[in-house]
């Protein structure tokens, strides 16, 4: 498979993500996220104008963001563990 090919996999498992995150459910109907997607992206492009790099800085760049969200998803299931567990005890 393509660098693309791959990275279209990977913005669809996003979308999918983000739905079931927001609603609850996944659908085919991801117009909003999509726009949510291209209005990050003009606000990359101001602050860092063209974003122009080989594939092992691309690599970089998702590892970076992916460990941002990994961090985010972890804290927030131990806040959520932590309260279940106090709710459990009272």
């Amino acid at each position: 498979m393509s660098y693309r090919e791959e990275m279209i996999q990977v913005a669809a498992v996003a979308v999918a993500a983000i739905q079931c995150f927001d609603n609850g459910i996944t659908s085919i109907n991801s117009d909003d996220i999509l726009n949510d997607v291209s209005l990050e992206r003009l606000k990359q492009e101001k602050k860092w104008g063209s974003q122009i790099h080989e594939p092992l800085k691309w690599l970089a760049i998702l590892g970076e963001e992916f460990g941002e969200v990994a961090k985010d998803i972890l804290d927030d299931n131990y806040k959520w563990k932590a309260k279940w567990r106090i709710g459990k005890k009272q």
